[in-house]
């Protein structure tokens, strides 16, 4: 059975009424589907001889302004030659707050590896700092004091080589980057930052 409602309206003419039905019929509803679900991507890991653990000695005991053969001597080349994080990645980006720089590590061209091993992280971070300042970079050193510390470093890192011709040889070579760490060049490890599995921060002291 058809239900009718009716309403009373008035007009200037007089009441009249008006007949309205009910509609009954069923009416479509629109269903909203939950947003799919997001599964959060593994955390990248380094390899325990390149990971920074603050309140802790390094794994690996490595000055900065020396040659990774140092490091070679005390580790065997097949732990070197593992790869630098979990998952591999093909390149790594490292950086440091006392440089203006952005260091890039990449697989050794000898190894033919497709993955950074924790060897190139050494290797890498060796050539990149052993780059000479330009004098533009020299001179936007923000302040008078931290010139001063940069030139100290220079001069330490020279007087630190036993032959004397390859003191002199090396003086002459000018400011490198590794004196930009201003004689905190021990590494104490890497540490993820911004978020991105690609970039990692370099802890010196």
């Amino acid at each position: 059975m058809i239900q009718k409602v009716y309403s009373h309206h008035s007009s200037s003419t007089g009441s009249s009424s008006s007949r309205k039905t009910l509609d009954t019929r069923p009416r479509s509803r629109t269903l909203s589907l939950p947003p799919p679900l997001m599964i959060p991507e593994a955390a990248t890991r380094l390899h325990y001889l390149l990971a920074y653990i603050p309140y802790h000695h390094p794994a690996v005991y490595y000055d900065l302004s020396l040659h990774p053969s140092t490091v070679e001597r005390y580790h065997a080349p097949n732990i070197l030659s593992e790869s630098a994080t979990d998952p591999p990645m093909p390149s790594l980006i490292v950086t440091c707050p006392f440089l203006n720089w952005e260091l890039f590590i990449t697989p050794s061209m000898d190894s033919r590896r497709t993955y950074v091993s924790v060897s190139d992280v050494f290797h890498s971070l060796y050539s990149g700092l052993r780059k000479a300042v330009h004098p533009v970079e020299y001179e936007g050193i923000p302040s008078l004091d931290v010139k001063n510390l940069v030139d100290q470093a220079y001069f330490n890192r020279c007087k630190l080589i036993g032959d004397y011709y390859a003191q002199v040889e090396e003086h002459k070579k000018g400011v490198k980057r590794v004196d930009f760490l201003m004689g905190r060049s021990r590494f104490l490890g890497l540490s993820s930052r911004r978020g991105d599995s690609r970039i990692w921060e370099l802890n010196v002291s």
